[in-house]
């Protein structure tokens, strides 16, 4: 059992457009990969003289700026939200040889000598990064909050406490020896 889900990303009312103060105008710079695979731009002026008013200019801003949107190499440049992957706990054993021990996109746990302790690292989304402390939160919790703040960030729905404890469960008995040494409560 493998969901994948990925969601399209929340267009955020000023996403890529820019106001310009001293010359009464509105601009957007929209991403695009262009037929060579390089990152390049798109832009476009919106003078408030042209429409009238700072409003309406801005309309057409996010007017264009939604067409664009639209575009098959504006979304590549975007970057897609990368998928919260769901496997089933009885794959657990299959996936703990691969990168990823919890069956979950984005989670990472990583330990320190000095000072001794842990973490439970999340990403999402091109450069978001959270970590929580094991010392503070205890593994479980720690582990819990991390993926929480990767539902949040994806926009998928939290996996039941149940399934989140028989995950970490299963990684803390493979990494036993790890949390006893450096003083990790499961």
């Amino acid at each position: 059992m493998n969901i994948s889900t990925v969601t399209n990303p929340k267009i955020h009312p000023f996403l890529y457009v820019y106001r310009s103060r001293e010359d009464d105008f509105w601009w957007c710079a929209i991403p695009y990969i262009d037929k060579r695979a390089r990152r390049r731009q798109r832009r476009c002026t919106f003078r408030d003289s042209k429409y009238g008013s700072t409003e309406a200019a801005l309309y057409q801003a996010r007017l264009w700026r939604d067409r664009q949107i639209q575009r098959p190499e504006v979304r590549a440049a975007m970057g897609k939200h990368r998928p919260l992957i769901l496997c089933s706990t009885d794959e657990l054993d299959r996936m703990s040889e691969t990168r990823n021990p919890f069956g979950l996109v984005g989670i990472t746990a990583t330990f320190r000598d000095k000072p001794l302790g842990g973490n439970f690292s999340v990403t999402a989304n091109r450069g978001r990064k959270k970590w929580f402390s094991m010392r503070r939160y205890g593994g479980y919790g720690a582990f819990r909050r991390a993926v929480e703040q990767r539902c949040r960030w994806v926009s998928e729905p939290i996996p039941d406490e149940e399934d989140l404890r028989r995950r970490y469960q299963h990684w803390a008995r493979r990494n036993r020896d790890t949390l006893i040494s450096h003083r990790v409560e499961t």
